[in-house]
């Protein structure tokens, strides 16, 4: 690396005052050594004679380097010689606080404003001492190299240079900090070793753990900190030099200073979590530290608890006795797969387990199963274990039962909870709540499961649950048509909000036609996603912004994508809209057979459920728009009829039943436009404004007149884009009236008729004598005054105006044209 040149401004300053003074401070490796040599050549230029003596009268001026290798009567003669001012003094150290004669020469420059202290590197000055290697400093090597490294020069020299020569920058960084410990003091990697297993290199816990005597135990630490191998804040070794001391030391010297640390910290009570993890992986075995790991995990956050229980038991703890809490906090914190081993041998020897244990690890397991998105499994779980043993979990085994479509065995576990806890309470008004909405009352359904939000307490954020009050409070109001109440629901959580719960937020907006904000977190939430259960949601959400743009290309590939999860999928109540969305795929693609296994297992789940109104329409509802997708009116009475008797339970349902009966007529050719009106303004005022325009615009098609079909146009318009257009009167067809003037200029009608047809950009522009790029300009002008959203929509709009029916040239690609409406 070359020298630094010319030298900074404090330190030229410095050199330049009359005479000069200067007293150099900063870590080992800082590059005080490089300045100092700059130092003489510049006092060499100048005629002096350099010399390191300060006993000694013959030199003019004195350039001394680690004083604080010097004697005190050394050090204290420098201090004298500053305080003259005879000849120019500069002078190199590393911080030494405890030794009074480095102070006596800190002060001694002080008093004439002579100091400089050097810094480790920032990421700026690291990025400039790449460019000197040649190296592009792109931002993140340089951070990285500047964690690895703490700034200390030497260390970052190491690592550049190895990132030059194209080798492993941590193991030249390792290699360096080894080399430095090998020429240094022996009892150097000691206090390393120490500051690593959380020691807080206080000179009287080192001089106890080590066995020296407070005088050497002051130097030690000194020299620790002074090393440039600790972070300037913390006192915690650097990256580079995390492992290098205890490599120096060996496993043995290791593990008798973690003994010795475990024993002074655990009688002085004053060991921290991270300091007892470190001691337990040094290798100490000590009942107390394992008992103290326990007590530590067990008040902790699920990710810290898990390395936490893992360092009791190296510390000796009981695995076994571990089991159910390791599984709860590997639970809490994604990791489902360690939750699912640990519960597997938890069952395996559920004979030996009390009741309490069983019946915790049974939860445990039904939650991995329900987030692996086979809710089925979890019932399974708990109708082995009965209500007998189920405890205070009764409600939370009601729940999952309910779900899966299991009433009979539900009801045998009751919905009492043991004890009056917020979580006792919640999980019973949950699984209330969930009956009240199969077999009851509506209202007392929700005002039920709001409640168990209020209750929901913080108990609850300790355990691992199948799902939460909210999650299943928010998909009866996406059932029901409750948005608002949904997105009130979501919205009320204080801590941050789970992928699940994040996932119903975007099918709120889905459901509710806002297809920017559901597209967007869809975008946000899929390198998230990577449970079973929220990969269906997020499949199921990619399918229903595919199907409603109108994209078959988008749409192809989202139903693709989604077939791994549809093959693992479970049926259960709470999973119904995705599964919906992935049927109409399906017929939408002419692939039904691949899902109708599931759509049948869906129908049968009503049917046992025996066909809740509030559950149930909207899977009816999808029923009815897979037969109108597939051609096949005859299906769709089956949903018709389930949503009518639905209807007289519900006002969602009505509306879908009374939108369900205005389709069916408009397959057999009844395309009243005031039924057709007032079917899809109620789909709208109910939360589906897509369904609703999608139902006037399919109207639309099947009319005979221009006129009515332009009114039935504004109307599908109006609903999906309420402020695009005011709501009118219903449109009536008449005979004897006039055809309504066309919304298109003559110009635009001719390249509507063309575009129907199938032309490209460029046989549009031959036959009318126009560019390929003025076309475009028309089909812009086009899609914005009829309003459409995508390439279908328009060709639907313009058949439904007449456009087409006289153009029968086929379309060609022959000449690479590209279709008029992309």
């Amino acid at each position: 690396m070359p020298q630094p040149t010319p030298l900074p401004r404090d330190v030229a300053h410095a050199v330049a005052a009359t005479p000069p003074r200067l007293l150099l401070t900063g870590p080992a490796g800082s590059g005080k050594s490089a300045l100092l040599s700059s130092v003489r050549q510049t006092f060499a230029g100048r005629g002096l004679t350099v010399g390191t003596d300060p006993r000694s009268p013959a030199p003019t001026a004195l350039v001394v380097d680690d004083a604080h290798t010097l004697p005190a009567e050394s050090v204290l003669a420098l201090a004298e010689q500053v305080r003259r001012g005879e000849r120019p003094v500069v002078v190199a150290t590393e911080p030494r606080p405890h030794r009074s004669d480095l102070r006596a020469l800190l002060s001694a420059f002080g008093a004439h404003s002579a100091l400089v202290e050097l810094h480790p590197l920032s990421p700026r000055e690291i990025a400039g001492r790449a460019a000197t290697l040649g190296l592009t400093p792109r931002p993140e090597p340089i951070r990285a190299v500047h964690r690895l490294t703490g700034g200390a020069r030497d260390v970052v020299d190491a690592a550049l240079a190895a990132l030059r020569d194209g080798t492993d920058p941590r193991r030249a960084a390792a290699a360096r900090v080894r080399d430095r410990l090998g020429c240094g003091d022996p009892d150097l990697p000691r206090v390393l070793v120490l500051a690593g297993l959380g020691g807080t290199l206080d000179p009287l816990e080192v001089a106890t753990v080590l066995g020296v005597d407070a005088d050497r135990a002051r130097e030690l630490v000194d020299a620790a900190r002074a090393s440039g191998l600790l972070t300037v804040d913390g006192d915690v070794p650097i990256p580079a030099a995390a492992a290098v001391p205890a490599a120096v030391l060996g496993t043995h010297a290791v593990r008798t200073l973690a003994h010795r640390l475990a024993v002074l910290r655990l009688d002085a009570g004053l060991l921290t979590a991270d300091a007892a993890r470190a001691l337990a992986e040094a290798g100490v075995a000590d009942a107390r530290l394992a008992a103290l790991l326990v007590t530590l995990a067990d008040a902790a956050e699920p990710a810290q608890a898990r390395t936490l229980y893992d360092a009791a038991i190296r510390a000796g703890a009981d695995a076994d006795a571990l089991d159910v809490r390791r599984a709860e906090a590997a639970g809490l914190a994604g990791d489902l797969a360690t939750a699912g081993q640990l519960t597997d041998r938890l069952l395996d020897r559920a004979g030996a387990l009390p009741a309490g244990e069983l019946a915790a690890a049974t939860r445990i397991a039904a939650t991995v199963a329900a987030r692996r998105g086979m809710l089925g499994r979890s019932a399974d779980l708990y109708e082995w274990l009965g209500p007998e043993r189920a405890g205070a979990d009764a409600p939370i085994a009601a729940t999952v039962l309910l779900a899966a479509g299991r009433p009979g065995t539900a009801a045998r576990f009751g919905t009492e909870a043991a004890a009056p806890t917020s979580s006792a309470a919640a999980a019973q008004l949950l699984a209330a709540g969930l009956r009240e909405s199969v077999g009851g009352d509506g209202r007392v359904a929700m005002n039920t499961l709001t409640r168990a939000l209020s209750v929901h307490g913080a108990a609850d954020r300790t355990r691992l649950l199948p799902d939460t009050p909210e999650a299943i409070t928010a998909l009866l109001c996406l059932h029901s048509g409750e948005l608002a109440h949904a997105g009130a629901v979501l919205g009320r959580a204080t801590a941050a909000p789970s992928v699940r719960h994040r996932l119903l937020a975007a099918w709120t907006a889905l459901i509710g036609g806002d297809l920017p904000a559901a597209t967007a977190a869809a975008d946000e939430l899929a390198p998230h996603a990577t449970e079973q259960r929220d990969l269906l949601f997020l499949h199921g959400l990619r399918v229903g912004l595919a199907r409603r743009g109108g994209d078959v290309g988008a749409l192809t590939a989202a139903w693709t994508a989604a077939q791994g999860v549809v093959a693992e999928y479970s049926v259960d109540l709470l999973s119904l809209l995705p599964l919906g969305e992935l049927w109409l795929a399906a017929v939408r693609l002419g692939e039904a057979d691949r899902i109708a296994h599931l759509v049948g297992q869906a129908q049968d789940l009503l049917t046992t459920l025996d066909e809740p109104p509030l559950w149930g329409a909207t899977l009816h509802w999808y029923g009815v728009q897979a037969a109108i997708a597939a051609d096949r009116p005859a299906e769709l009475l089956p949903h018709a009829r389930a949503l009518g008797a639905a209807a007289e339970t519900t006002a969602y349902a009505a509306a879908l039943a009374r939108a369900g009966q205005a389709w069916l007529r408009v397959l057999q050719g009844d395309a009243d436009p005031a039924r057709v009106q007032a079917a899809a303004e109620s789909l709208a005022a109910i939360g589906l404004p897509w369904d609703g325009a999608r139902l006037a615009g399919e109207a639309a098609l099947r009319v005979d007149d221009t006129a009515t079909a332009t009114a039935l146009l504004q109307v599908a318009r109006a609903v999906r884009h309420p402020s695009a257009a005011p709501r009118t009167a219903a449109p009536t067809p008449a005979a004897d009236a006039p055809a309504a003037p066309s919304p298109l200029s003559d110009r635009e009608a001719e390249v509507a008729d063309l575009v129907v047809a199938g032309l490209t950009y460029r046989e549009v522009g031959s036959r009318l004598y126009i560019s390929a790029k003025t076309v475009e300009h028309h089909v812009a002008r086009i899609r914005r005054r009829l309003g459409a959203g995508s390439r279908s929509e328009l060709i639907s709009m313009l058949r439904a105006l007449g456009h087409g029916a006289e153009v029968r040239q086929p379309a060609t690609s022959g000449n690479g044209g590209i279709s008029a409406c992309p």
